[in-house]
């Protein structure tokens, strides 16, 4: 399934919402399992993460100051889980340096990803693209109790 993958990290980093839109599946589900970040929590669905999410975070950049996932390596494909990491320099709109390094693992089933877990400097990017502003409300709290929702995905 790391082509699948793959394709991700070509469409964020080209902007082609099109092929985003392609390999992320309808019930899809990012989780971020930080704590006191703008984005910690589940999230759920296609429609939010496209509508409220990506918006949040690329609306804190000049594309041309910043390349998203510029760099990635798929290090695991287990079939249906798949772990990458990916990597981004640049500047965000606040003046501050976002070099920021990833961690994703990617539930991926019929050609399609179901659930992300990101995994990241959540300190780095609240202060560089966020100010440290909680602005985004998580369909649930993240905790590791949660986590099944990727294990059903």
């Amino acid at each position: 399934m790391s082509n699948i993958v793959d394709q991700f990290y070509d469409a964020i980093r080209t902007g082609d919402t099109a092929l985003l839109d392609s390999v992320i599946a309808e019930e899809f589900c990012l989780i971020c399992p930080t704590q006191d970040h703008v984005l910690s929590g589940i999230y759920e669905g296609k429609q939010r993460f496209f509508e409220e999410v990506t918006p949040l975070v690329f609306g804190c950049v000049n594309p041309e100051e910043i390349t998203f996932c510029a760099d990635h390596q798929v290090v695991f494909d287990g079939g249906e889980v798949v772990v990458a990491m990916a990597q981004n320099n640049g500047v965000a709109l606040t003046g501050e340096r976002y070099d920021q390094t990833y961690v994703h693992i990617f539930k991926v089933r019929d050609g399609q990803i179901r659930a992300i877990i990101e995994c990241f400097d959540s300190a780095l990017a609240n202060r560089a693209l966020w100010g440290s502003s909680n602005v985004l409300v998580p369909d649930e709290p993240s905790a590791l109790s949660n986590l099944n929702r990727f294990a059903d995905a």
